[in-house]
């Protein structure tokens, strides 16, 4: 058997997800022997240009990874799915005795895999990432009511069919959460599934007193001082309008400092152009060097919405503040992010945040360490290769 596979998603090449959990998946996957190469179509033309540039930056620091980019037709245009699925199928076709399997992430990758498997034969693994009937829903919720109940009703529509033909047809399945798994398992034909939580490289993200002490140093941090810090988009379903107030009340003490860590600084910067800019710092950090921004920090921030999107993820964000030690303020939102943080004894209510102490550098090694058996790559590695060789098995 070929013990290589095939990596296939409809992402581009963006600057953090893209990193965080496509190419450090294949990178793991490497290091216990599994090979992987990946396929990425960008059917958004305004993130081309970004792709071209991401991907000559991949191309030069991982030579040993095989990435192709492909451009396809935006997802939400007539006729895009036939054409989307002709491209992906014209270009699995050309390498198809490559690869043992297909590893589709999230569920318009899936459904297209999934389409045109009668042409190109491999099992297709179905990696669900979140509830996006709700994602939708939520994205829809901001629009006019003309746009929402004309063609907002299509597209949820199409997308509950989508993922009822993966819960069908998927040679095999991975869920994000307990809470995800649970929505779709009565109605999941495939028994290959198996829940892994939204792993993190333990190579890239942990504690360190020294990192701690340098980087407190050149942000100019006071002994005295308390650093908040969030790590994120600036996207609607984290809630941000909701926690202009918990920042101002927080910064009303010169003892604390907010670090909002953002890849889209120049809305950030807009969005909080009437917060203290001394005490709310905006930054833009590469995704190699967010471990020091949390080593400096004291506590983080994990609040979002209540809606069901967010009951059922699993945050990579949430993972990177485990294995670096972080107390986390939460709103119990995400039950996943609220049931691990309780257990790692590292969960904080927004009510006490201004009476929070942080934890001591040997108390935050210990959470660190404990955290890799809920989030360490090297730990959910062999659970991703065990349903890979399951999958790959002839009946």
């Amino acid at each position: 058997m070929r013990n290589k596979g095939l990596f296939i998603l409809h992402e581009g090449i963006g600057s953090t997800i893209f990193q965080s959990q496509v190419l450090e998946h294949v990178l793991c996957m490497q290091r216990v022997k599994m090979k992987f190469d990946i396929l990425t179509f960008d059917t958004a033309p305004k993130t081309r240009n970004t792709s071209k540039d991401n991907l000559k930056i991949l191309q030069k620091k991982y030579p040993l990874v095989k990435v192709t980019l492909k451009f396809g037709m935006y997802i939400y245009l007539p006729f895009s799915t036939l054409v989307n699925a002709l491209l992906l199928v014209g270009t699995v076709m050309r390498q198809r005795n490559n690869y043992s399997f297909i590893h589709a992430r999230a569920d318009y990758s899936t459904f297209l895999c999934l389409l045109t498997k009668p042409m190109h034969k491999l099992p297709v693994i179905w990696d669900c990432r979140g509830d996006a009937v709700d994602e939708l829903r939520d994205a829809l919720s901001r629009q006019s009511g003309v746009l929402r109940y004309t063609l907002g009703s299509v597209l949820l529509m199409r997308q509950k069919l989508i993922v009822a033909f993966n819960k069908r047809f998927s040679d095999g399945a991975i869920f994000v959460s307990h809470e995800l798994f649970k929505q779709h398992s009565e109605s999941l034909h495939t028994k290959k599934h198996t829940v892994i939580p939204c792993p993190v490289p333990e190579d890239k993200f942990y504690f360190d007193n020294s990192i701690r002490k340098k980087m407190r140093k050149q942000y100019d941090i006071s002994k005295g001082q308390r650093v908040f810090v969030y790590s994120g988009s600036v996207v609607a379903y984290q809630g941000l309008s909701e926690q202009i107030e918990l920042y101002k009340n927080l910064l009303l003490s010169p003892r604390n400092v907010i670090i909002f860590a953002t890849s889209n600084s120049d809305y950030a910067k807009e969005y909080f152009r009437d917060l203290m800019p001394d005490q709310f710092r905006i930054v833009s950090v590469e995704y190699d060097k967010m471990n020091e921004i949390y080593n400096l920090a004291d506590f983080a921030f994990m609040l979002r919405e209540s809606k069901q999107l967010n009951w059922v993820s699993s945050p990579t964000k949430f993972g990177e503040y485990c294995l670096s030690g972080l107390t986390v303020i939460m709103n119990d939102t995400i039950q996943q992010a609220s049931v691990n943080a309780k257990a790692l004894g590292i969960h904080a209510k927004v009510g006490d945040i201004l009476n929070l102490v942080p934890l001591q550098d040997d108390e935050r090694c210990a959470i660190a360490e404990e955290a890799k058996k809920y989030y360490s790559r090297k730990t959910t590695s062999y659970i991703y290769t065990k349903l890979y060789v399951f999958v790959t098995l002839r009946p």
